[in-house]
């Protein structure tokens, strides 16, 4: 048996509407798919449009077997195989396109609703964002507008948007206790890998690198820690260590450093919980020096945090840090290491690092040697800045003596050649510095233009201790973010200031609140595994429950939801223009007329009774509209026809006084 709305025709506003949402809701693609895919579905559905006012030129079965092939063609020529996930997505989008165009009948536009539901869900293999989820959910509740006026014969726009808000809210109970209580993968559902990556620190420098990194304010990673804060001194927040030079590139050692950890260390005083953008690299930065390490992590001979695999999504974890950690040996490989230099090395850095080891006569004690070259640094004409300007060929003279300029790879990288020069063990360190404090989530936000290069010298007795040269120069750098947009413009790097006037701190608030509202999403909806959900079980003290315990947990809740929703749909609904008071009115004005007296707060029942006592050759009358309107105003459903026998026994009315008898 056939449908009957099936035979209605399509309603032709309906099916632009439809149109121009999906197109609205492919959108986002753009940043996801190749742009001849997109043109595809987009003049397949301008072609659509044209057909609801030109008819004939609606395409025929030949045209629609050339366009699909044409379509199948230009996903494998355009997209390729090779990523299952692209390659479905386009074809999702081409074979779309195509369903536009054999619209007939309302059955094609239920078929297309349900491919834009699939279209939705496409969106979130590529972005978990809060904001494309509040765009796409919108989205979502338009299409199911439109299937709820494809089952109606004449649409009726507030009726349709009435019916998919009660959807929702009788689907809100049931979908939240789902959510809470099933029982999660091991990692977020939306875990799926992505080539989307926003630049960071990699595991090679070349002398510009981080000041051009430096100039972007994207976050880099938000820490949240438990228990006491680091000072700033302590929010170094290391990454890969480098070795090798030339001068003007440095790069990490080829072959595996063998790292041991001081015997019977303490427990780690910092403990805190990362939430890393994605970087395309394997490096998780932790303060020194890390100790408690998440799972799937390890921890390279430099003491540096490195993921299982490359991070091309967000990736959470916890880590434990114990600054008083230092390494106690080392070894010959590691020892040549840290005293290589480049191939040509002028003589004035010669001399130099010579005068500084002749300066501190201390033998070889490292500190004050580097204690030397921090002064250097400080008596001398030195600018901290992102305009350093190019370097020849031998750029560690040229910047110790002519230029004098640079940012902090140039301090770090130069002070190292000077240590190495002068018989002393050094490395370089790459990583963040400092971070922001959001006092609306309790996190700090650690920003690109945080990176930060900075030195170790091996100290005897104490091992890797760090020695940054670029606070010799800009002590701020240590307290103060790097106001960038002001230091592009500048001859030197300018600090940020506290926000001044009522407008900026307003300003600044509604930044620290978005950033919290965006953690929030992913911690607590993407990032919901089974590590978050047994944390929030722990707290509501059910953290007992595994197995059979959270099924059964899960079916009384769903349960409970789903009576709530019951109860919920079976409230009595306020009635738009209720006709039942104009009536009563009406009735009250025509006892009125006939001299009876009734008050506000009288009831039916006493406004009746007083009006039989008046006029008891009425009395049937009376007790008649009295049940009708008891029934009417106090019962569960309202029957058209006693609203119509109602109002005509109101109509018919006549109180006449009883004949005095002779």
């Amino acid at each position: 048996m056939r449908d009957a709305l099936s035979m209605l025709p399509i309603p032709g506003r309906l099916l632009g509407v439809l149109l121009v949402l999906l197109a609205a809701l492919m959108a986002p693609h753009a940043l996801n798919l190749n742009p001849s895919v997109l043109a595809f579905f987009y003049i397949a559905s301008a072609w659509r449009m044209l057909v609801i006012w030109r008819p004939q030129w609606m395409p025929g079965r030949w045209t629609l077997l050339l366009l699909m092939i044409a379509a199948l063609a230009l996903v494998v020529f355009s997209t390729g195989v090779a990523d299952g996930r692209l390659a479905g997505t386009a074809l999702l989008v081409v074979m779309l396109g195509l369903k536009l165009l054999e619209i007939r009948a309302r059955r094609d536009i239920q078929v297309t609703v349900f491919l834009g539901y699939f279209l939705v869900m496409t969106q979130f293999l590529y972005d978990q964002s809060l904001a494309l989820a509040i765009y796409l959910f919108v989205g979502v509740l338009a299409l199911t507008v439109i299937q709820v006026g494809l089952n109606r014969v004449h649409a009726d726009m507030r009726v349709q948007v009435r019916k998919t808000a009660g959807m929702l809210i009788a689907a809100l109970p049931m979908a939240s206790v789902m959510f809470l209580l099933f029982p999660r993968l091991d990692s977020p559902l939306w875990a799926i890998s992505s080539s989307a990556a926003v630049t960071g620190i990699g595991d090679e420098m070349s002398l510009g690198d981080i000041g051009e990194l430096t100039q972007s304010d994207a976050v880099a990673f938000r820490v949240r820690f438990f228990g006491p804060q680091p000072e700033p001194t302590q929010r170094y927040w290391r990454g890969p260590v480098l070795w090798r030079t030339d001068g003007r590139h440095w790069s990490p050692d080829i072959r595996p450093i063998r790292y041991t950890q001081p015997a019977g260390r303490r427990a780690a005083p910092l403990s805190y919980e990362t939430t890393l953008e994605p970087s395309g690299e394997r490096w998780l930065f932790g303060l020194d020096m890390v100790v408690d390490i998440p799972p799937n992590t390890r921890v390279d001979a430099n003491g540096a945090l490195l993921a299982a695999e490359r991070l091309n999504k967000r990736f959470t974890y916890r880590a434990g840090s114990d600054p008083e950690m230092h390494a106690t040996t080392l070894g010959s490989h590691e020892h040549a290491l840290a005293l290589q230099l480049p191939e040509r090395l002028s003589p004035r850095v010669q001399r130099l690092a010579a005068q500084l080891r002749g300066d501190a006569r201390a033998g070889d004690d490292a500190m004050p040697i580097a204690l030397q070259a921090l002064k250097y640094f400080r008596e001398n004409p030195f600018v901290y800045t992102l305009s350093p300007g190019t370097l020849g060929s031998d750029p560690v003279d040229e910047f110790l003596f002519e230029t004098r300029r640079g940012f902090c790879e140039h301090y770090a990288g130069s002070f190292v050649t000077l240590m190495r020069a002068a018989g002393v063990p050094a490395r370089l360190v790459l990583g963040y510095q400092g971070g922001e404090y959001n006092p609306r989530a309790g996190h700090w936000v650690v920003r690109q233009s945080d990176a930060h290069a900075w030195s170790e010298v091996w100290v005897a007795g104490q091992g890797w201790t760090r020695v940054d040269p670029t606070a010799a120069i800009a002590p701020e750098r240590i307290e103060h973010r790097i106001d960038t947009v002001r230091s592009q413009a500048g001859a030197q790097v300018v600090f940020q200031a506290a926000p001044d006037g009522v407008l900026s701190d307003l300003l600044r608030n509604a930044v620290w609140i978005a950033d919290a509202v965006d953690l929030g999403w992913h911690r607590w909806v993407i990032g919901f595994s089974a590590e978050r959900q047994s944390s929030l079980l722990q707290t509501l003290g059910l953290g007992n429950l595994r197995g059979l315990g959270l099924a059964i947990a899960l079916l009384i809740g769903a349960t409970l939801a789903a009576a709530l929703a019951y109860l919920i749909a079976r409230l009595p609904k306020p009635i738009v223009n209720d006709p039942l008071p104009r009536m009563w009115n009406r009735f009250i004005d025509k006892l009125r007329r006939a001299g009876i007296t009734v008050h506000g707060w009288q009831g039916a029942d006493t406004v009746c009774s007083t009006a039989m006592q008046r006029y008891p050759a009425a009395s049937d009358q009376l007790v008649a509209i009295n049940r009708l309107y008891v029934q009417l105003r106090y019962g569960r459903r309202r029957d058209p026809r006693q609203m119509q026998a109602l109002r005509h026994r109101i109509r018919v009315l006549r109180l006449r006084p009883a004949r005095q008898a002779r």
